[in-house]
């Protein structure tokens, strides 16, 4: 029997991807961390196809609340981490005691996976881990990325290791055997591992998946993507100096016209700061903060003529890896100040192994400065229309 495990609406179409593409006749149960970033809607619709044979979730726990905190409080958060651990390992032994598993899938060793994957092992010493997709990790992310405790940097997830979850990193890293990606050819990380390609969603040879993407689809309002030309992704809300302030530098030299007819996804991670889903901004743009993935809006829209403004976000990813289709892409990570040499060498060659699967790879364009974002807005503009 095979366990997955997800925290995120993507994570969990990819596991749905995996599961009916590899493992179609074999019983696998469901394990979710009910945070914000996982639809009720969606799971309800997997629910409904009967894909796993059980869906176990666990909740947040009320001393896990995503707050700023600083000065001495950071001190009580790291002693709530603690009460945190045994809360979840509370929860885990109550579901898994004496089940048996021979795999566990899940998308990185972030969140609580290394501490599932140590109940786990009490009944199952033999069980294997496979990794299913997690974004843009498995393509610009350094070597180890995933394999750390937490998406941050080593240090950091070093003593989250020691402390939080025993150091159990090194013992799951040797049972690893295999990861499912969509697209193994542009990603430097994996070149070298064995891989299984995940098919993209297509009503003819995804079916399943593609009936769960129309039904998650159906009450979502993307009339004003429809109606937009150019649609500007934000990255995920971060602390990184200059991260956030350059979208705002890029919107300042945006042409009006062009300003008009755009509107801004911001990360489902901004919904815990914003309380309009859509609004108007000061500067004519619709913004858009409503939790929904970007994947999920654009899953009927047309996009050969629109424009994607975008970083470093695995939106540009999915929607031509996952939904297969092409739009004009506008990347900006080169504008960034802060981004360090190696970075950006890691982005560049996947902006060009990328560009090997567009059909019309010149529909991705890279400027280089804040002048040159102004004038490419302005050439597509007079050459493309709606």
């Amino acid at each position: 029997m095979i366990l997955f495990f997800a925290w995120t609406d993507i994570q969990l179409i990819n596991c749905v991807n995996t599961k009916c593409n590899y493992y179609k006749t074999e019983s696998a149960d469901l394990l979710l961390y009910n945070c914000v970033r996982v639809s009720e809607r969606l799971v309800e619709i997997i629910r409904r196809k009967k894909i796993f044979s059980n869906i176990y979730t666990i909740e947040v726990p009320d001393l896990y609340k995503e707050n700023k905190k600083t000065g001495i409080s950071k001190i009580f958060l790291f002693l709530n981490r603690f009460k945190q651990r045994k809360y979840f390992l509370e929860e885990i032994n109550h579901i898994f005691t004496k089940k048996k598993y021979e795999i566990f899938i899940v998308a990185a060793f972030w969140s609580e996976t290394l501490n599932i994957f140590r109940c786990l092992r009490k009944y199952n010493k033999e069980i294997f881990i496979e990794i299913v997709e997690e974004g843009m990790a498995n393509y610009d992310g350094s070597k180890n990325w995933i394999f750390r405790t937490a998406p941050a940097s080593n240090i950091e997830s070093i003593i989250r290791g020691l402390f939080y979850c025993r150091n159990l990193g090194i013992t799951a890293k040797r049972r690893v055997r295999c990861f499912y990606l969509y697209r193994q050819e542009i990603s430097w990380t994996h070149l070298s591992d064995k891989v299984h390609k995940l098919p993209v969603v297509s009503k003819k040879n995804n079916p399943v998946l593609y009936e769960i993407f129309e039904a998650w689809h159906e009450i979502t309002d993307d009339s004003l993507y429809r109606k937009s030309k150019y649609i500007f992704i934000a990255d995920a809300p971060c602390y990184k100096k200059n991260s956030q302030d350059i979208l705002k530098d890029l919107i300042k030299v945006t042409p009006q016209i062009i300003k008009e007819n755009s509107i801004i996804k911001l990360h489902p991670l901004y919904s815990t700061y914003i309380k309009e889903n859509v609004a108007l901004s000061e500067e004519k743009m619709w913004i858009d903060s409503r939790e929904a993935p970007i994947e999920t809006i654009l899953f009927q829209c047309d996009m050969d003529h629109k424009v994607l403004i975008i970083n470093r976000s695995s939106s540009l990813l999915y929607v031509k890896c996952m939904l297969d289709k092409e739009p004009y892409v506008v990347l900006t990570y080169k504008i960034q100040p802060h981004y360090e040499k190696e970075e950006k060498e890691r982005f560049d060659y996947f902006v060009t192994k990328l560009k090997g699967v567009f059909e019309n790879p010149n529909k991705i364009i890279i400027p280089g400065t804040l002048e040159d974002f102004q004038i490419v807005l302005k050439t597509i503009d007079r050459n493309i229309t709606l």
